[in-house]
């Protein structure tokens, strides 16, 4: 004998289950298409916005200006950052105590992962005491 979820006292009749749902998806059609329409507007209103600040007569030589800028200027600037964080956390961290760890329990600090895996028993003993964060480089 099989027992149905109304059967074994939650209540719920499978059969009943569409009644129980069509409002709920009812309400999701009429949210999803009110996002829609708000999307459409606020869409609408930045295409105008764009038109007001790139006037059609000027609208090639302002973005061709700011291609330039952004091939020139931009764009190498952020490869040199790139570069420069890569080498800096590469070269430079490891003169330091090698590689990083977030301490666990400690809500975002960091830690030398070689300290926490030489006695992580130790280090969550003194967590749960709630001593401070240190460690020997």
């Amino acid at each position: 004998m099989t027992r149905t979820l109304g059967d074994a006292g939650l209540g719920f009749d499978m059969d009943g289950a569409g009644h129980f749902l069509s409002p709920l998806w009812e309400l999701i059609k009429a949210k999803a298409a009110a996002l829609a329409a708000f999307f459409t507007s606020l869409l609408a209103a930045l295409a105008k916005k764009a038109g007001e600040l790139f006037p059609p007569e000027t609208r090639s030589e302002t973005l061709g200006q700011w291609l330039r800028v952004g091939l020139t200027v931009v764009l190498p600037a952020l490869v040199l950052f790139c570069l420069a964080r890569c080498c800096w956390r590469c070269c430079c961290a490891r003169g330091r105590g090698g590689r990083t760890m977030a301490a666990p329990g400690r809500r975002g600090a960091r830690m030398p992962r070689g300290t926490f895996e030489a006695n992580p028993r130790g280090y969550f003993r003194d967590l749960r005491a709630n001593k401070p964060l240190l460690f020997v480089q």
